[in-house]
């Protein structure tokens, strides 16, 4: 190891703990921030979690802040799909439904190393991947796509696979988000969710993809901030997992035996910041069992008051160092990979195409599709937020598919009936309508329906022509959708909006 752990200081054991939030695109435009970063690099911090920015600048500031810090830095990221879930530029894989559609392990596992060999190209060490989480609420505001699947048999082998793959290129790989998130209806980004089920069941549904992926090696699991009252002391009932010594020290570290890192869900989620002060979060995270308290909302008061409890209370400091000594192996276990070797952006999105491909579903009841068979069709974009680029890439595909005239345009929930009877008329000459729906969970949206308005809105555009729904996102909104041919693609990414275009093309 490059640090003597037991002859660190208090000081210095606090900051080696932590783990702050970073973003390329502030490190670049604000020298106040910069500044900022380089105190918290002085001051010993154990790494950063990367978050927007360009993928090249992403590299270099990565680089440049190694130098400063002697080359002591973890970098983490969420790259669940691929660099581009945080940053501008790399493959856009899509999202683990997808592949638990495919049911391919092997492109799993292939899909891993990619992201892994992008990820160690610019730096980043420790992806927090794979979502062990049974999506079994399909109004679930904050999974959703992200998981392999709906069951623990779905979810497990992809767990596997994906860590596998992750690991076998030197990147660290994540089981999250422990004890289970996939039955709640509350985004943790907004407050704090309660998983109320017994412990018979979630011993039976949402420990099993936890336990495949500590027997099958994964080097990290995070802790997810929800209430799970029959793991808790009838007094902690109320407590997040993430600061639960119950869940954390007595299932997971001892009935679990997992030994390596155990790290918090980000701690400047309002699940926590509603309820705890930096100081407070830190402390009770490295008390219940944390390795890493990631991304505190004050990151200095975090550092200093793990400080002061350690100088104060020596079981705790045995604790903080404890956890330095497991975030130290876990560097050096990172850096006995050999550097990465050049990678094939071009290699990765035919991989991630293939997936794509692969993950459509069409239910065509009425033979709607291919879309050749008409003159002219309609085609429309329903968003979920401000960013339109997805639709534009939908329509930009699309266009490539197919050679008729077509109208394309944007809807959101703030369509009124009137509006919706104008488009009616200015596509009348289109002999079907093509809905793209984009809606999945997303985090601090709180929900993951459709739009109240939108059904009504398109059935007042189509006016009795048929409609071809494509489901970009959440599965679950078929029945929200009156349609009469649906195309599923598990996921919004660049490979699945593609895989769309070539369904109503008649090419997958």
């Amino acid at each position: 190891m490059n640090k003597d752990i037991n002859t660190l200081s208090y000081q210095l054991l606090a900051a080696s703990c932590v783990f702050a939030r970073i973003a390329e695109i502030d490190y670049r435009i604000s020298e106040e921030y910069r500044t900022d970063i380089l105190k918290l690099i002085d001051r010993g911090i154990g790494g950063f979690c990367t978050f927007q920015g360009s993928l090249e600048a992403t590299g270099v500031m990565i680089a440049e802040l190694q130098a400063r810090a002697g080359d002591t830095l973890l970098f983490c990221a969420d790259y669940e799909h691929g660099l581009p879930m945080r940053l501008e530029g790399g493959t856009d894989f899509p999202h683990a439904m997808a592949l638990g559609k495919v049911n391919s392990t092997e492109l799993t596992r292939k899909v891993g190393q990619a992201i892994a060999r992008e990820a160690r190209a610019i730096g980043v060490q420790w992806n927090f991947s794979p979502v062990c989480d049974v999506n079994s609420n399909p109004k679930n505001p904050i999974i959703n796509i992200r998981a392999f699947g709906e069951t623990p048999n779905a979810v497990i082998p992809h767990v596997g696979a994906m860590s596998e793959g992750l690991q076998s290129e030197g990147v660290i790989a994540c089981a999250k988000h422990f004890p289970g998130h996939g039955d709640t209806a509350t985004d943790s980004h907004l407050s704090l969710p309660t998983l109320g089920h017994s412990r018979e069941r979630l011993e039976g549904v949402e420990f099993a993809p936890f336990e495949a992926a500590i027997a099958d090696g994964v080097r990290s699991v995070m802790v997810a901030h929800l209430a799970v009252p029959a793991l808790s002391k009838p007094e902690d009932a109320a407590l997040p997992a993430s600061l639960n010594p119950a869940i954390i020290t007595g299932i997971l570290r001892e009935k679990m035996n997992f030994q390596g890192l155990i790290v918090t869900d980000a701690l400047d989620m309002n699940a926590i910041t509603n309820h705890y002060s930096s100081g407070d979060a830190a402390i009770r995270a490295i008390n219940a069992g944390n390795d890493v308290v990631l991304l505190p909302e004050n990151p200095i008061e975090a550092i200093d008051a793990l400080a002061r409890e350690a100088e104060e209370n020596p079981e705790f400091a045995a604790r903080l160092r404890a956890s330095a000594t497991r975030i130290e192996a876990a560097k050096e276990w990172c850096r006995s990979f050999p550097p990465p070797e050049p990678i094939s952006l071009e290699n990765h999105g035919k991989l991630a195409l293939e997936v794509a491909r692969k993950a459509v579903t069409v239910d065509d009841m009425r033979n709607v599709l291919p879309l050749q068979q008409y003159g002219t069709f309609a085609a429309f974009a329903v968003m979920q937020d401000d960013n339109l680029q997805p639709g534009a890439e939908f329509f930009h595909f699309l266009s490539q598919v197919v050679e008729q005239d077509c109208d394309f345009g944007f809807l959101d929930a703030s369509i009124s009936d009137d509006e919706a009877a104008a488009l009616a008329e200015q596509t009348a000459d289109a002999e079907v309508i093509v809905a793209a729906i984009f809606v999945r969970g997303r985090s601090h949206t709180g929900t993951v329906d459709l739009p109240a308005h939108i059904s009504k809105a398109l059935n007042i555009i189509a006016n009795g022509r048929q409609i071809a729904a494509i489901l970009l996102g959440s599965p679950y909104l078929r029945s929200s959708i009156q349609a009469t041919s649906y195309v599923s693609t598990y996921s919004d990414s660049t490979a699945s909006i593609g895989a769309a275009a070539l369904a109503l093309g008649g090419k997958v």
